[in-house]
């Protein structure tokens, strides 16, 4: 049975300019209490953005491995979010299996073709300036996905 990635039920919209998403679970995104935040995100044009929550909102059964929070949409634009909150312990390459096993299901389920720039989110609150392995560590998950591996606390909507 194929996942669909575009439940109404978990989607959310905004054109703010500054909002967050946090893991409550469900993701969600918030314009309030930026405290609660694991990661912003900047939008200083106003573009509507569509916010899905994934785990624990869209049914992908657990035989089909972890998968990440949630992913944003706009334009031409993918991006699948990891979120974390976690001080040690190899959570970035956790982060990074997770976001690769939901981009390989949304391939596998979903149309990818309209989405020109495509990227992968990982967020960790408590090492918002972590360099995740250097270059050889984002470069292995776009030979692998074909996605752009960015680790920052803030998204930039281009």
């Amino acid at each position: 049975m194929a996942i669909d990635f575009f439940q109404a039920a978990c989607h959310s919209t905004t054109k703010e300019t500054i909002f967050g998403i946090y893991d409550v679970p469900p993701a969600s995104i918030s314009f309030i209490n930026s405290d609660d935040w694991h990661v912003w995100v900047d939008n200083p044009n106003g573009k509507q953005i569509l916010h899905t929550a994934i785990d624990l909102c869209i049914e992908i059964p657990w035989s089909e491995g972890e998968r990440c929070e949630s992913m944003i949409t706009y334009d031409d634009v993918i991006t699948f979010i990891e979120l974390k909150d976690r001080d040690g312990g190899r959570w970035a390459g956790k982060a990074r299996d997770q976001l690769i096993n939901t981009i390989a299901l949304f391939k596998r389920d979903a149309d990818i073709s309209k989405y020109r720039r495509r990227y992968g989110h990982i967020a960790n609150k408590q090492r918002p300036n972590f360099k995740a392995g250097g270059k050889f560590f984002s470069q292995q998950f776009e030979d692998e996905t074909g996605f752009v591996l960015r680790v920052s606390d803030v998204i930039k909507i281009e």
